[in-house]
Order: C-alpha cells, then structure tokens, then sequence
C-alpha cells in the first residue's frame, strides 16, 4: 500500500475542493453534430459556380492552318521522325494574280495532258519550331532543286533541333545544330488527316476544270484587236 507523505497530503484538500459547474439540459434536447451552414445568397451561389468552372479550364491555343514551305532562316525545327509523316505531293506555283501561291493536286484526278509542264513533284514532311507552331517542310524534286541538300537537312532534323540558311554561293542549305535546346518535341495527337486539311485548306484542287487550271492551259487573250 501506497504512503502519503506530508507534502502530498496538504495538496488534496485543496485539489479535491475546486468544483465544475455543470449546466443541465432540458430532456428533450439535443446538440447537432455538424450544424448546417448559413444559407447563402443566389448571388454568392452564382459567383462560387463561376469560380468553381474556371478553376476546371484549361488554357490552350489551337493553331487553325498549318503553313507548307522551306522554314525561315530564324527557325530552329525538328522534323517527326516516323516516315508516314512525309507524303508526296503534286504541286502548282503560281506566281502573281489572285491564285498566287502553292495549289496542291489529289493525286486520283486526272488532269488535262496540257497541264504537265506546270505540275512540280514534291515531298511534305511534318516539321515543329522551338516555339511549338507546326509546318509542313517544303522539298520540291525538281531537277533544279537541292534534293541532296533537303534530304540532309531532314536527317538531321529528325534526331536534333537545327536551323537551315541557304547558301547562294555552294547553292545548298547550311545546316546549324542547336547547343541549348535539348529536349524532344511533343508531337499533337491530331490525326494526321486533320493536319493535312488545315495545311491545304482551299488550296487543294480534285477537279480537273479547276479555275487555277484553266487559267493556266487556257490563259485569256488580253488582245482586243486594236480596239
């Protein structure tokens, strides 16, 4: 058995005298364990639905055409390295007036015979700047063009970030890999089809009596005869 001593003993007395007030309830009533909130005004339910939907958007751009060309000398770009993101394609240039620019031919129309002299075989591949903007790399294969310079190009466009500047003296591209840009580009998940259809857009001819086509076989005839 436990002793007390002296010092402990005149402690007792005085914790065992102080008291707890104790409040008695009525029988009947209760404490709510989780008291509802304060009714809120419609305007404070509009406004924390409006806060609550923008917290759930994201912000995105969506890049509505996509260019088909050589890319600019300021660019640096990589291109996809899967092979079905490069198709051939028949083009036509056309220089000046309001069909000015690159018409691109489907490849099941047949064309009038007239219209060979004009048609450019060419090669598009998919290609993305360092700024994240998609483009369709331009290699046009005539005999004139720097085919073996383009391919190079691609190659190494393929595996690292470059940029191309022409060189008119060895009339071929220059090629300048990039030091500081080290990481892979991200490709859209865009069907490919998709993509295709923002880079041709009204560009694309699959009717043999196109208006860019007969004003190239048939041109009119500015002569009045004098008149």
């Amino acid at each position: 058995m436990r002793t007390i001593n002296p010092e402990e003993e005149d402690l007792m007395p005085e914790v065992c005298s102080q008291q707890t007030d104790v409040v008695t309830l009525p029988a009947n009533h209760t404490v709510p364990v989780n008291p509802p909130p304060a009714e809120s005004s419609k305007e404070d339910k509009l406004r924390n639905k409006k806060a609550k939907d923008r917290s759930h958007v994201k912000s995105s751009s969506v890049q509505t055409s996509i260019p088909v060309r050589t890319p600019d000398k300021q660019w640096w770009f990589r291109a996809h390295p899967d092979p079905t993101k490069s198709l051939p394609v028949d083009i036509l240039e056309i220089s000046g007036g309001d069909d000015e620019g690159t018409w691109f031919l489907d490849p099941t129309v047949e064309y009038p015979d007239e219209l060979t002299g004009y048609i450019m075989p060419a090669i598009i591949t998919l290609c993305i700047t360092s700024d994240k903007t998609l483009f369709f790399y331009l290699a046009k294969q005539s005999s004139k063009s720097p085919k073996e310079s383009t391919r190079y190009c691609l190659r190494e466009a393929k595996k690292i970030w470059v940029k191309q500047r022409w060189s008119p003296t060895s009339k071929s591209y220059n090629v300048t890999p990039a030091s500081k840009l080290r990481y892979d580009p991200v490709w859209p998940s865009i069907p490919f089809s998709d993509l295709l259809d923002k880079a041709f857009g009204d560009r694309w001819i699959e009717d043999a009596s196109h208006a860019v086509i007969t004003s190239l076989i048939e041109p009119e005839d500015d002569d009045t005869g004098g008149e």
